[in-house]
């Protein structure tokens, strides 16, 4: 994946989502007055700064788990159902040469 791929567009937009709503949430925590952490109320410049730290700290979250699932390693079991599928395919009178073309073609269709 590189930064034109629309799927890290969309991450893009999700981290950024997450950044505002961790922002709106603890905006109202520190600045509400019935808030049990309203320490913005009395103190506009530490409120202000908490909220900005739980908006960094959501959006270096949230980029950290995107990272760990991007860095994951896949294990697929192998196994030989592939090739009994191709023994079949040619027990069944159909080339698969036609079959691995029409597929090629398909992904070559994807890929475009």
């Amino acid at each position: 994946l590189n930064e034109s791929h629309g799927v890290h567009n969309a991450q893009e937009f999700e981290n950024r989502f997450w950044t505002i709503i961790a922002v709106l949430f603890s905006t109202a925590l520190f600045f509400a007055k019935d808030s049990p952490l309203a320490f913005g109320v009395w103190s506009p410049s530490l409120g202000f700064l908490s909220v900005l730290l739980c908006g960094y700290a959501m959006h270096i979250w949230d980029r950290n788990m995107h990272r760990l699932e991007i860095g994951k390693i896949i294990r697929l079991k192998r196994n030989s159902t592939a090739n009994a599928s191709l023994n079949t395919l040619h027990k069944m009178g159909i080339p698969i040469d036609d079959q691995l073309e029409r597929i090629n073609s398909c992904l070559a269709d994807i890929d475009q």
